[in-house]
């Protein structure tokens, strides 16, 4: 079941601002993404998990809603554009309305800045969602961090409608020591068809 706060704006397609004002929502996951990030936490049941980028909050609260039905634990987050002209504060203002603020822990930063400075301080997560700035420079230096950070039998979800993701997440599958869990809608004989044809794809650790 999902939460409330998901229900409302998916079937109204509609967003709240801090404000008040309704707004359209878009580049936000939809509900098979959102099947996948609750299959991807109900496996690792994290306590500290950890997302790059907010924009209108949509896959923050799938990950923050999965996490309460499997033990809690809290969610670091991070977007320099959460109060731009765009996303008006509207990620942090859905977190806040599901209630769950006091488990996000939020950085309006560039990852690129944040990352660096979690793993330095010996963060450990078990779970991350990268879906910043979508160039395979951008997002090689995401998992870069995010890998020293991951515990082993940890995931990263990932987008990869991106030509420059679906290339990054075959490095990874290639040359480190990942391999690829798909749980969406499709099914196919090889990884590389697979990568082509979902929206979201696990690379376990």
């Amino acid at each position: 079941m999902k939460h409330p706060v998901i229900d409302e704006i998916e079937s109204s397609g509609l967003t709240i601002l801090p404000d008040g004002t309704r707004v359209p929502i878009h580049s936000n996951i939809g509900p098979e993404s959102g099947k996948v990030i609750r299959q991807a936490i109900e496996a690792t049941r994290p306590q500290m998990g950890l997302e790059v980028g907010l924009a209108f909050g949509m896959s923050t609260l799938y990950i923050l809603d999965a996490m309460q039905l499997h033990g809690g634990g809290h969610l670091i987050g991070m977007d320099p554009a959460q109060h731009d002209a765009t996303w008006r504060g509207g990620g942090l203002h859905n977190v806040k309305r599901a209630g769950f603020r006091d488990r996000y822990l939020f950085h309006e930063e560039p990852s690129q800045v944040v990352l660096p400075r979690l793993a330095a301080a010996g963060t450990r997560i078990q779970f991350a969602f990268i879906d910043g700035w979508h160039t395979f420079d951008h997002t090689l230096v995401d998992f870069f961090f995010i890998d020293r950070m991951l515990d082993v039998g940890g995931m990263i979800s990932d987008d990869v409608g991106y030509p420059s993701i679906c290339r990054l997440c075959h490095f990874i599958l290639s040359n480190r020591e990942y391999t690829g869990f798909d749980c969406a809608r499709y099914s196919s004989p090889t990884l590389k068809k697979r990568l082509k044809r979902v929206t979201q794809t696990v690379l376990i650790h």
